[in-house]
């Protein structure tokens, strides 16, 4: 049967088009769990990469939730291995959810693998999602009343701030992907959750629906999506100009060019602004939308957001009362993920945490540095900013590209953590020592 055969190179080449564009001798992360799909994903990943110069690292996550979890870790190991393929063991450590485990694990897993790929410096992380995944994420949208977005599925291509995170095999099939390492002598682990019906997407599995018929549908909500995301990346374009301290200034001419698409551009602005990892309500959404139409002078705030008349349009801005409090660093450096917003990247030791720049800080920083105080930001923005302070006192303002004379060596790189899907990364910032880039 042609839906057993191998993935031919030739196709999966085509895929890897699709997903790209990649560097002349692309540098790729990979996950790999020990499962047939992920190992198909591997060497077909690794195959590619050598033809073109490039490299692969195979990341696996060694979640704990089992006590054969590390010997199957290992065991992928051994097989990249063989196969001359670097690959890494990351640790879920800390505390594990007692409901809601395989969310939970996902959600530790993506977040443990992007930030590997991103500490060595790669761009694009690549996941074995597939048809059948697809078909069984509309379907399980379909269930809980899912609007078209949510039965669109899962995107080829997702920002995530630091990497982009691909799913080149999504048109292929279980069966293929096992077939592909069939054809390559691979063999692989069966993860015994896969039969356990308490969880939801196993329980569908194990009613045989009809897959092919969802993936169809989904191509197509997803194709329709990606073409409303156009859209709207076209509008902000043309009337958003996003700054990197995390604020945006919107032309009055937003409300009549956006027509019927208004409300949709708003939810994503306000996703992008807020740093929410979920939407606002369509209904609070629709009826600010209808208010800023009917006139220009309109303010409020919504979703940890607050928009601001100015002269030919609006500012759109955190709300400084729902900002997250201070944020520990870890004693050596490391991630820091701040407000749901901003992701910082902390090198060199100290003992600090991450929090918002307020007056109190800003007054601290004013008198070690005079120049800060010409510093074209305002007040609101800049209450909104974050510092690195340690026992109270200032280290670091990315932002503004200040650093303590006394620490030359502490740098930060800042990212977007919450990626909007029709804009992509906006705040993106680098600061290192006293130079801002």
């Amino acid at each position: 049967m042609q839906l057993m055969e191998p993935v031919r190179p030739d196709q999966f080449a085509a895929c890897m088009a699709a997903a790209g564009p990649f560097e002349p001798e692309p540098h790729l992360a990979v996950g790999v769990s020990g499962g047939g799909d992920s190992l198909a994903l591997a060497l077909l990943l690794a195959d590619w990469c050598r033809q073109r110069g490039g490299r692969l690292l195979a990341l696996t996550v060694d979640h704990g939730l089992r006590p054969e979890s590390g010997q199957e870790a290992a065991q992928v190991a051994a097989w990249m291995r063989d196969r001359r393929i670097d690959h890494q063991i990351l640790a879920w450590e800390g505390r594990k959810p007692t409901t809601g485990i395989q969310a939970g694990a996902r959600t530790a897993r993506l977040r443990l693998l992007a930030e590997a790929a991103a500490a060595q410096g790669i761009l694009h992380l690549a996941l074995a999602h597939h048809a059948d995944d697809q078909a069984e994420t509309a379907l399980l949208r379909q269930a809980r009343g899912s609007g078209g977005d949510g039965l669109a599925g899962m995107p080829l291509i997702r920002e995530l701030g630091s990497v982009r995170l691909i799913r080149p095999l999504l048109p292929f099939p279980k069966a293929r992907l096992l077939a592909t390492c069939r054809g390559l002598g691979q063999t692989w682990v069966e993860d015994p959750s896969n039969r356990d019906s308490r969880y939801a997407r196993v329980a569908l599995r194990q009613q045989g629906p009809d897959t092919d018929s969802a993936f169809q549908d989904a191509t197509a909500a997803g194709q329709a999506r990606a073409m409303l995301d156009q859209a709207l990346a076209g509008l902000a374009a043309r009337h958003v100009r996003f700054q990197p301290e995390g604020w945006a200034m919107l032309s009055a001419g937003i409300v009549s060019d956006a027509a019927g698409m208004g409300p949709r551009l708003l939810t994503s602005l306000l996703r992008a602004i807020g740093g929410a990892a979920y939407p606002p309500s369509p209904s609070a959404v629709a009826a600010l939308w209808q208010r800023m139409a009917a006139d220009v002078r309109t303010g409020a705030t919504l979703a940890g957001c607050r928009l601001a008349a100015t002269a030919g349009g609006w500012q759109l801005m955190r709300e400084e009362r729902h900002l997250e409090g201070p944020v520990p660093v870890p004693p050596g450096g490391g991630t820091v993920t701040w407000d749901g917003r901003f992701r910082l990247s902390i090198q060199g030791t100290m003992q600090g945490q991450v929090q918002a720049l307020d007056d109190l800080l800003w007054q601290r920083a004013t008198a070690l540095e005079p120049a800060l105080r010409r510093a074209p930001l305002a007040a609101a923005i800049r209450r909104t900013c974050p510092v690195l302070t340690e026992r109270d006192e200032i280290c670091a303002i990315p932002h503004l590209g200040f650093n303590r004379a006394d620490r030359a060596t502490l740098s930060c790189y800042i990212l977007p953590e919450v990626a909007v899907p029709a804009f992509g990364p906006r705040f993106a910032v680098v600061s290192a020592a006293n130079d801002i880039i």
